[in-house]
């Protein structure tokens, strides 16, 4: 794989959208899962790590706006991590907040996608004890109001 085929990839995943559930969390997380391979034999295969941190924050920006435009109201989370067992950066959503991704280790939230995409590339592995660096976005539950007011 090489840095425009990663990058396309990426761009490719924004187009997509997301799929919202019934509420089942744990289902909408694997619906809606995005993988994208490591570049081979080590090494960041060319790719720019900053055009690539652009691209997921681009993609993460489109997810949000689709999941803004559905009409439920609903909340939802774009997230990106570095699966480091799988060699692979990831992305998925959740119809709820940060605290609703279904993941059974411990999380940190990273600002920016940037040290995500760092340890990527760098093939680096987290160690069991280490939380898992998260990358995510919000989208608040829109505000209801009650016929007639």
């Amino acid at each position: 794989m090489n840095a425009s085929t990663l990058l396309d990839l990426v761009r490719e995943a924004a187009g997509a959208g997301v799929w919202r559930g019934s509420g089942n969390l744990a289902e909408e997380a694997l619906e809606n899962i995005e993988y994208f391979p490591a570049p081979p034999h080590g090494g960041t295969g060319g790719v720019d790590p900053l055009e690539l941190a652009t691209a997921l924050t681009e993609a993460v920006r489109a997810w949000l706006g689709d999941a803004a435009s559905d009409g439920t109201g609903r909340p939802g989370t774009v997230y990106v991590w570095h699966d480091d067992q799988a060699a692979q950066l990831r992305m998925s959503f959740v119809s709820g907040g940060r605290d609703d991704i279904p993941f059974g280790v411990p999380l940190v939230f990273l600002d920016r996608p940037h040290d995500i995409v760092d340890d990527f590339l760098a093939g680096a592995y987290r160690r069991p004890d280490d939380p898992v660096k998260i990358f995510a976005r919000e989208l608040e539950a829109e505000a209801r109001t009650a016929p007639g007011r």
